[in-house]
């Protein structure tokens, strides 16, 4: 059911036709405003920008990539989408590359496409795939805003080209807005909505305006002025004149929706009415944002909660008080504005802001939540729909060994800590305590691959040993460096490494590299391998702070059998526990027997596999707790097999130990792998 009244702003009189003279001393040019919005290559875009004219202010807060926007803006944390919204209410707006067909934007007003429903084509253009309607949630919240009076914060990226002025950076915080308008526009074939913003704060020059412009003044503003409004003879529903070219029912659900004079389609071209553009909706003190359009993170955090440092909104992203750029916390202890790894060298003078907050350690009762802190012997995690391990509480005593085998491929071994192992001195709670005191270089790092330019990593890391570069490049520190602390933890997981090696009568390659995950509050690690060409077989891990739950699951391709794009695996292993298991195996079986050829096996295999959909469902589930250590063997293992980490909402610190291929790496590397252990160091399994 379409939206009655949406070209309506706000709470007007009776439908009268007010065609008021234009009072305003600036003068506004006719708008032709077309589709051709193409973002043009890298150098004729650079010239065109070299001859816009420059704006006459500076923005309030502005970042270079999307990820540190959201960070730092709490009414935008958008990072894909052209809006935000929670609650069912629109917060922000980014007006960017492609606002739409017909897009405007001036001193005070932007007019722009609402998002929802749309593709990309090969052109990189945005383009609806179907009518838009209230069931879009995008175009409902902003349907929610403007009737609930919800400012609007928009942002402006330099890719724009409505405002036809060189913006100086690549996003830019403009202002908070209020919506005047919604309505309906043909969009090729489809029905797409499309919204007018007009700025909140009408007293204030806007920093986006061209050089020496000043605001006319609110008192001597029209505020009477209105376009021309007519009602429908067909659906008895009125609109605006919103186009010089003619007056049209712009209510969707019409038989003469889009059709001037009732039954003319419009031109291609359309230009806005002076009208339209240049009212004015009276301010309203009434009318006030939810957010401030820059919020003062840092004025909240008081240096007499240590603990802070670790909490969710304490790794949230800040505004800098010095530059206005937004800064994510990429460091351990606090921020930084400028950052090498991130930021590239440029003829801008970099800032010198920084701001570390003092560190409180946390007991592991605070992040423990649980009754007893350390159990005497922790019970079994019982899920009839998992595998469940082999259970040795003898050998390791005090440990209590859950082997989980996956047949032909690998095993999990994990040892099971309790008070006796975490208690001891230099045991887990002394590391948990002390590894949040040393300075370690705990630092989040870009993505390698990622959706969005600039993403994160939620977790902090720094590496010890041999170079390891997983789904980050993280720089390497050489064991000669590491504290105390990561010794005494290199000489846990080199002897966890031993017993689990050993146990399954493989030979076992001590690990000559460390990586160190700092998790705060809400932080975790989605699915991955750690099947890199570089690697030993096994990997070990020490847990220690708040509980996790580790899940390892079959890989999708092996699960199904086929690719993403169902594409039918060459080489199917047909793993113990896959989709179709036995289906599978059995024309495998045929195959190998020479009674069906390999073409015959791919029709019938395509056939018995059917419908593709989803992840294959977890296979074993590890309880992770303080003092915990896992190791998993087999190259198998990381070949078939994923896993992810979820912490619980407190801090926590994981610690792996592999061993990096002496092939793979240039002999200096080699040589930060190398170590001694004291005999304190040396870990004996108590």
């Amino acid at each position: 059911m379409a939206p009655r009244k949406l070209s309506t702003a706000g709470k007007p009189d009776r439908p009268t036709v007010m065609n008021g003279r234009i009072t305003r001393s600036r003068k506004v040019p006719l708008v032709t405003t077309d589709a051709r919005h193409h973002e043009n290559p890298t150098s004729d875009k650079n010239d065109q920008e070299n001859d816009l004219p420059p704006v006459q202010g500076k923005p309030p807060a502005w970042a270079e990539c999307r990820p540190d926007l959201c960070d730092a803006i709490p009414w935008f944390r958008s990072a894909q989408g052209g809006y935000y919204s929670k609650g069912s209410l629109c917060y922000g707006c980014l007006v960017d590359a492609d606002s739409g067909i017909r897009a405007y934007i001036d001193d005070e007003v932007v007019i722009t496409r609402i998002g929802g429903g749309c593709m990309k084509d090969a052109d990189g253009k945005l383009v609806l795939l179907k009518d838009q309607n209230t069931d879009s949630a995008v175009l409902s919240s902003v349907l929610n805003s403007w009737k609930m009076n919800n400012p609007v914060g928009i942002i402006i990226g330099n890719r724009n080209t409505q405002l036809n002025r060189k913006l100086p950076h690549r996003y830019n915080v403009m202002a908070y807005f209020r919506i005047t308008d919604v309505w309906y526009e043909k969009i090729g074939s489809k029905k797409g909505a499309k919204v007018r913003f007009e700025k909140l704060d009408l007293s204030k020059p806007s920093w986006w305006a061209g050089p020496g412009t000043s605001p006319v003044l609110v008192e001597q503003r029209d505020f009477t002025l209105r376009p021309a409004t007519r009602r429908c003879s067909t659906c008895d529903q009125e609109s605006k004149q919103v186009y010089n070219e003619g007056w049209m029912c712009l209510e969707p659900s019409c038989a003469r929706f889009w059709k001037m004079n009732g039954n003319t389609a419009p031109p291609e071209h359309l230009t806005f009415t002076a009208a339209f553009l240049n009212a004015r909706l009276p301010p309203d003190p009434h009318i006030q944002p939810h957010f401030d359009l820059v919020p003062d993170l840092l004025a909240t955090m008081s240096e007499d909660r240590g603990d802070l440092i670790f909490k969710r909104i304490a790794w949230k992203g800040i505004v800098c008080p010095q530059c206005s750029r937004c800064i994510a916390r990429r460091f351990w202890r606090g921020w930084k504005c400028t950052d090498e790894l991130i930021h590239k060298p440029s003829n801008q003078q970099r800032c010198s802001f920084e701001r570390y907050l003092k560190v409180s350690p946390l007991s592991v009762r605070s992040v423990i939540e649980e009754f007893e802190i350390h159990p005497g012997k922790r019970a079994i995690c019982f899920d009839p729909k998992l595998q469940m391990p082999d259970i040795d509480d003898t050998s390791l005593h005090p440990y209590r060994r859950l082997v989980y085998t996956l047949p032909g491929v690998g095993s999990v071994t994990h040892l099971v800590a309790n008070r006796a192992i975490n208690t001891r001195a230099n045991g887990p709670d002394d590391l948990f305590k002390r590894l949040q005191s040393v300075e370690l270089g705990l630092q989040r790092y870009p993505l390698q691959q990622s959706v969005v330019r600039g993403t994160l990593t939620s977790h902090y890391a720094v590496n010890y040993g041999c170079p390891y570069k997983y789904v980050v490049s993280v720089s390497s520190k050489g064991f000669n460096e590491a504290s105390d602390e990561i010794l005494r933890a290199l000489g846990r997981l080199t002897w966890a490494t031993h017993q689990a090696v050993t146990a399954a009568g493989d030979e076992c390659l001590p690990p000559n590299e460390l990586l160190l995950l700092g998790y705060m509050e809400d932080m975790k690690i989605g699915y991955h391998d750690d099947g890199e060409s570089s690697l030993g077989p096994t990997i070990a891990t020490l847990s220690l702070g708040a509980r996790a739950t580790m899940l390892l699951r079959m890989k999708y391709k092996y699960y199904h059998g086929c690719t993403r794009a169902k594409r039918l695996l060459d080489d199917d292993p047909v793993l113990d526990g896959c989709g179709h298991f036995a289906e599978r195996q059995a024309l495998k079986a045929k195959l190998e027997a020479g009674e069906i050829t390999r073409a015959e096996y791919k029709a019938q295999r395509g056939k018995c596999l059917g419908n593709r959909r989803g992840e294959a469902p977890p296979c074993i589930k590890i309880e992770l707790n303080h003092g915990d250590l896992v190791v998993m063997h087999g190259e198998k293992l990381q070949r078939f097999y994923e896993h992810s980490v979820i912490p619980e909402k407190n801090l926590r610190f994981a610690l792996t130990a592999r061993y990096i291929k002496p092939e793979f790496m240039e002999e200096m590397d080699a040589q930060k792998g190398k170590f001694t252990l004291t005999d304190d160091q040396v870990y004996d399994g108590k």
